[in-house]
């Protein structure tokens, strides 16, 4: 079997990826028929299907190692979730936050029974990397939230349960630490980068060279996205492939033999690999560059393919969860992109035309986007459709700030060095920041993924590719094939957004206490602030984001006028907002903020039109929408209800059930996120992010929004 390492990585991959989705009882049984299926083919057909005996058994591997970590390891540690423990360990990361407030990471042993690696806010310290802790505290597993999958994110590093109350925090200085002095070189660094060049600028290389893009302003980063260049900002191949060419042209002229050769060379990837945070995407990057270099060892010739099967093998053996890494599946897939399809693609299209350097490069970034856009749209709420065009220009002034990047880092960032480096670099960065923000803001320029639409019509089209793969004997027509697929999906995704369908959709979105209406179509919307003004706001742009809504009819502030004034005018930046509308009651509020459009209206019977529907605020803290010859209502606690009054469906968007509740009794019987039927066949919803779409004819349903 050639290329044994490919084939046996991408099955037991595929075996890891699909375990993550399932159940455990399911997997074991899936796994077990893989096994004897395997078995059974060897035993009745001997040699003819060894090769698909060992892709099944590479499946069946993947899907029993995510069961049995799941089993024997996570279930071992979430345990302890609310339960008050004793973590003993060391510090491998802490960062510093607003408000005296720092997260620490700590890799130790809980109640002196299992080894786990747990987060925890403190007061700030004198607490460095590699210091050993004993934090006292009550532990919690961690959550997904609408805005932020935290749970789904930890996992894939490795960290389970957060300390949420630490009752006792002491920890000892250790004179040395290793990962503490690449840290502290970092940061040494990034203070001459923050010196020496504009604070927009400085976030934008820190992200390009460490992938910290916690710096960029959200508007700003938003913007990158959609100009294609967002993977420029998560530390991959890229950024160590210039790092090993930079090392090599100077080790590979050295008079010393082939090994000490590589030796010198994995010193910097080693350090390089570090002060990246040791993400999964640069630790993929840095197993290939081991096993490119090193194949020169043994006078033996790389496979892209075959590297990229071992790399992944590595990288998840001991920690399966890693599967479900963004960074990591978009690394595994851009690479697998980049090396095994492109060559095949460009081939192809070389033998009847003569592709140009130009030319070979936008073919390649559009195979890449198409092959990356599935693992997209699990993770992300828009992509970028322009990147082939956009990368074409920016990728050469991304590589240029890499380079300077790199000279600072290598030259310790003195001022000969670093001070003409950076104002290149700043020059550079100002032009990314400037063509991405053109780009970015073309509404054409990206697609919103979040419609079951998008995402069913790209399942078919993965379904299908992965068929055309397998039926097909000659790699390139199922390539080809494949890519045609996906690319049609793509197509379908980006126009659906431009389709009308008549609907009217009534979302209510929550963080906390705060809670914020957006009612709209598929062009449009307005945005009602309901309570405790401003604090769904994040919830709100991924709202609109995912729907593909960049226009505003109006936004009304509704509660607490002052604090939403600013939040909103912040976060919903990139968003054309007709006008904003302030209750004529608190319309003071508005006059220290400069806005020509800023109308008012009454709670008390205000009314607010639009093409599609209307808004009738009957009373504080009561608004129906009507549309279609329908009625929603949202409604709080404390607000009154006629018995009399009309209504499709409704919502109570804040406090406990009462006595204004229509069927009370059936309301305060419901658990958590739920919708009942009344006797009066109304529909009522209590819950925390929930949607009302009403169709041309009238008919309102309902579901929870994930």
């Amino acid at each position: 079997m050639k290329r044994k390492m490919a084939y046996i990585g991408t099955f037991y991959l595929i075996g890891l990826f699909s375990a993550s989705f399932l159940s455990r009882s399911f997997n074991s049984a899936a796994a077990a028929v893989l096994v004897l299926s395997a078995v059974s083919a060897v035993v009745v057909y001997k040699k003819r299907y060894v090769k698909a005996a060992v892709c099944l058994i590479s499946a069946a591997v993947g899907m029993f190692l995510y069961s049995g970590y799941d089993l024997l390891v996570y279930e071992s540690i979430v345990k302890y979730d609310d339960c008050y423990v004793e973590v003993t360990g060391k510090i491998l990361d802490c960062n510093e936050y607003s408000g005296d407030n720092t997260l620490y990471t700590v890799k130790g042993v809980i109640n002196g029974d299992v080894s786990a690696k747990v987060s925890f806010f403190a007061d700030s310290s004198n607490a460095e990397i590699g210091d050993e802790v004993r934090v006292i505290g009550k532990a919690s597993a961690l959550k997904d939230s609408y805005t932020f999958p935290a749970k789904s994110y930890y996992k894939a590093k490795g960290i389970y349960l957060r300390i949420d109350k630490v009752s006792n925090f002491n920890y000892t200085h250790t004179k040395f630490s290793f990962r503490r002095l690449v840290n502290n070189y970092r940061e040494y660094i990034l203070k001459i980068i923050d010196s020496e060049m504009e604070s927009d600028s400085a976030a934008v290389m820190t992200a390009m060279l460490f992938g910290d893009k916690s710096s960029i302003d959200s508007s700003e980063k938003t913007l990158m996205y959609r100009a294609g260049i967002g993977h420029i900002m998560a530390v991959s191949g890229v950024h160590l492939s210039v790092v090993c060419s930079f090392f090599w042209f100077v080790i590979s002229r050295l008079p010393v033999n082939r090994y000490f050769r590589f030796g010198l060379l994995m010193i910097p990837v080693v350090c390089f690999v570090m002060l990246a945070g040791m993400s999964n995407s640069v630790m993929r990057a840095a197993v290939m560059i081991v096993l490119v270099y090193g194949a020169g060892l043994f006078r033996r010739r790389a496979d892209t393919f075959n590297s990229l099967g071992i790399a992944v093998i590595l990288l998840t053996a001991a920690s399966p969860f890693a599967v479900r890494d963004a960074s990591f599946l978009l690394s595994v897939s851009g690479v697998f992109g980049i090396g095994v399809a492109v060559p095949i693609i460009t081939s192809e299209i070389e033998k009847k035309h003569k592709l140009g350097n130009i030319a070979r490069s936008f073919i390649a970034s559009v195979c890449v986007m198409i092959i990356i856009f599935p693992v997209t749209l699990l993770f992300f709420d828009e992509v970028s459709v322009v990147s082939p065009l956009s990368n074409l220009i920016l990728l050469p002034i991304c590589t240029v700030i890499l380079i300077c990047g790199i000279i600072v880092m290598l030259t310790g960032g003195l001022s000969f060095a670093a001070v003409p480096v950076l104002k290149v670099c700043g020059l550079c960065c100002r032009a990314v920041i400037i063509i991405s923000e053109f780009i970015g803001r073309l509404k054409f320029s990206y697609i919103p993924l979040g419609s079951d639409f998008v995402r069913n019509i790209n399942i078919l089209a993965v379904a299908a590719a992965a068929l055309c793969l397998l039926i097909f004997g000659k790699r390139q027509r199922g390539v080809f094939l494949a890519a045609f697929s996906l690319a049609a999906a793509m197509l379908l995704s980006g126009e659906y957004k431009y389709i009308p369908d008549g609907k009217i959709t009534v979302a209510l979105l929550k963080e906390g206490g705060s809670v914020t209406a957006v009612i709209h179509d598929k062009r449009s919307a307005c945005v009602v602030d309901l309570k405790k003004g401003g604090g769904a706001s994040a919830s709100v742009v991924k709202y609109l984001n995912r729907s593909g809504i960049c226009k505003l009819e109006a936004l009304v502030l509704n509660a607490d006028a002052h604090t939403a004034m600013p939040v909103y005018s912040s976060s919903l930046e990139l968003f054309d907002t007709d006008m904003i509308l302030i209750p004529e009651e608190d319309r003071s509020l508005a006059d220290n903020y400069y806005f020509t459009d800023i109308g008012d209206y009454s709670r008390n019977g205000g009314q607010v039109e639009t093409d599609g529907y209307s808004m009738i605020f009957v009373r504080d803290g009561v608004i129906t929408v009507s549309a279609s010859g329908a009625d929603v209502i949202m409604y709080s606690s404390g607000s009154e209800i006629e018995g009399e009054m009309f209504y499709s469906a409704a919502v109570r968007y804040s406090g406990k059930a009462s006595d204004n509740d229509a069927d009370a009794e059936i309301i305060a019987a419901m658990d958590g996120n739920a919708e009942v039927v009344a006797k009066s066949g109304r529909k009522i919803y209590i819950g925390e992010n929930v949607k009302f779409t009403i169709d041309k004819d009238g008919t309102v349903t309902s579901e929870e929004i994930k």
